[in-house]
């Protein structure tokens, strides 16, 4: 039988975040090991993923998205031994060092419903080019945007969007070839 002694979890989220791990898990012996897992690590995995990014959030994200992993796998992984506690640890940074190059492949910027244009991208400028593309339709604009200004792949686009990756590569495509005519039009040469 499990003793649920861990849902007396000081940390944030400890009582909530325990019930919804041992929901992943079938047998009563991988929940026990995964309670023992939990309690002897937690704290731990909370302070590496803490020194690393300097974000309590961030940390407490890192840590849950880590025990998910390990409650997925809880029938592979030993229980508490140091091997364990290297494993967990190991898994930690691995999940930092990924949401800092998230972060450096794709700046957080705030969400707002219309297309953000940079200053460098203003409708009063006399850029053709700008004001050609402010000129498309808004998925076009969002595409465009995203591919050519921010470094986003068709694929991550499609996902972002919310739209097949086939969708995106036709809104690109299209895009394109309405942006190369609208330039001739305004004068534009290429």
């Amino acid at each position: 039988m499990i003793s649920y002694i861990i849902l007396f979890d000081h940390i944030p989220g400890g009582v909530v975040s325990m019930l919804m791990y041992l929901q992943l898990i079938e047998s009563d012996d991988d929940k026990s090991k995964f309670e023992e897992i939990y309690r002897a690590y937690r704290g731990l995995m909370y302070h590496v993923a803490y020194a690393r990014l300097q974000h309590e959030q961030d940390a407490e994200d890192v840590v849950h998205h880590v025990f998910v992993k390990i409650a997925e796998n809880i029938k592979i992984i030993e229980p508490v031994s140091p091997r364990t506690k290297q494993l967990v640890v190991t898994m930690v940074n691995n999940r930092v060092t990924d949401i800092f190059r998230s972060r450096s492949r794709h700046p957080i910027s705030s969400y707002d419903d219309k297309l953000q244009i940079t200053p460098s991208l203003e409708r009063n400028e006399t850029d053709l080019l700008t004001e050609c593309i402010l000129q498309l339709p808004e998925q076009q604009q969002m595409v465009i945007w995203l591919k050519y200004v921010h470094g986003y792949s068709l694929r991550e686009i499609a996902k972002l969007l919310g739209i097949t990756l086939i969708w995106a590569q036709k809104i690109d495509q299209r895009a394109k070839k309405r942006l190369e005519t609208l330039y001739r039009e305004e004068g534009g040469t290429l």
